[in-house]
């Protein structure tokens, strides 16, 4: 019994020493020959140009009214010529009127909409009434209808009496006035007291000119106004280097921060001439009007180019000097064997980092067999192309 004991012993332990020589096989080979790779992705990045500027457009303030004008229309709705847009009450007692007036047509809405849903458990409570008169359970009878009266007739009346005293207030004299719009347009309650500077004032505008125009203290409204063209301007400064990567004419999205973050696709207008280290380029568009109705001063980014290409990490990327003579490649593993492929980093002469990777020229642009998919070795020990691998 002894000596079966200690054969038990000795086996384990064989066995573990054997699984440990196994595991430290495996760890000196992992660490003598390294061998890991990628998944080549998509990758897309975009470079934009950073400004900082005014929307313009053709405007026409409305009268300066009271403080109890309240519009009848939203903030950036197309409105025609003559049709209503606010209403002016010229006493606190109007104000009030008016007030209660949106507060019962509210609540009758209200009420009509839980009507409706009332009538469907009405017909669930009339159905009950008339199971229980047919299994004969009259007991439940005053139960039945006292729930079909509290909770159908009630509300009914409650509606009527609401609306009487709707139609009290709405033939009284409030002493008030509908205001009308003088011409079509986009209605905005916003005026900032800038709105006499028109696209007629935008060609050939400086930086200093565009400063003179903005910093004067603005005029104080409560009429609104109304954007009547379609076609509105975004004026902005930016930095010379960037503007002189624009042209005329050309079509560039525009991406907006602050309250209105969106991007719109503008024409360039114009470029203008340096001064110092600024110019002013002009941007329009006839997109949105509605969505920039409230806005003045806004900060944007120029999307110069889109760049779409592969990830590939740094570490998978070897170098080749010869002379003055730079050039890249990676290694792909192709059918069991390394392939070497030469790279070319993106943007062009600026490459921009991702994190730990870099992007390149897809293989079907640059004519190499570097696609999405491919598995690119990012490390091995002696690594050459036709080596085997994996």
């Amino acid at each position: 019994m002894k000596r079966s004991d200690l054969f038990i012993r000795l086996m384990t332990g064989v066995i573990f020493l054997a699984i440990a020589c196994y595991g430290g096989i495996l760890l000196y080979d992992a660490v003598a020959n390294p061998y890991e790779t990628t998944v080549a992705v998509s990758y897309t990045i975009e470079e934009t140009l950073p400004a900082e500027g005014y929307i313009i457009r053709s405007e026409t303030v409305l009268s300066d009214f009271s403080p109890s004008v309240l519009p009848v229309v939203r903030e950036g709705e197309k409105v025609a010529s003559g049709q209503a847009i606010a209403v002016e009450y010229f006493s606190t007692e109007a104000l009030e009127i008016a007030s209660e007036i949106r507060s019962l047509t509210m609540s009758i809405n209200q009420q009509s909409s839980a009507g409706r849903i009332d009538d469907a458990a009405g017909r669930a409570l009339i159905l009950e009434l008339s199971a229980a008169v047919h299994t004969q359970k009259l007991n439940k009878l005053d139960e039945i209808s006292l729930n079909i009266e509290s909770g159908i007739f009630a509300i009914y009346t409650d509606i009527e009496i609401l609306r009487s005293r709707l139609a009290e207030l709405e033939s009284r004299n409030i002493n008030a006035r509908t205001i009308y719009a003088p011409v079509s347009g986009t209605f905005s309650q916003v005026v900032d007291g800038f709105e006499h500077i028109g696209p007629n004032v935008l060609r050939n505008m400086t930086a200093a000119d565009l400063h003179s125009h903005f910093n004067a203290p603005p005029g104080t409204y409560n009429g609104g106004k109304l954007i009547t063209e379609f076609k509105w301007y975004y004026i902005a400064i930016m930095n010379y280097d960037d503007a002189v990567r624009l042209s005329v004419g050309q079509n560039k999205a525009v991406h907006f921060y602050g309250a209105y973050q969106t991007q719109v696709n503008m024409l360039i207008e114009s470029i203008g001439k340096r001064e110092g280290e600024q110019s002013v380029v002009l941007f329009s568009s006839v997109q949105g009007i509605h969505d920039v109705a409230a806005l003045r001063a806004v900060r944007a980014d120029v999307v110069h180019d889109v760049i779409t290409g592969i990830r590939v990490p740094k570490e998978a990327i070897h170098l080749d000097i010869s002379g003055d003579v730079v050039t890249e490649h990676i290694f792909l593993q192709t059918s069991g064997y390394a392939e070497r492929v030469d790279i070319e980093r993106l943007p062009a002469g600026n490459p921009i980092e991702i994190g730990d990777s870099y992007l390149v020229r897809d293989g079907a642009e640059a004519g190499t067999s570097l696609r999405v998919g491919s598995i690119i070795i990012v490390k091995a020990r002696d690594l050459k192309h036709g080596a085997i691998v994996g």
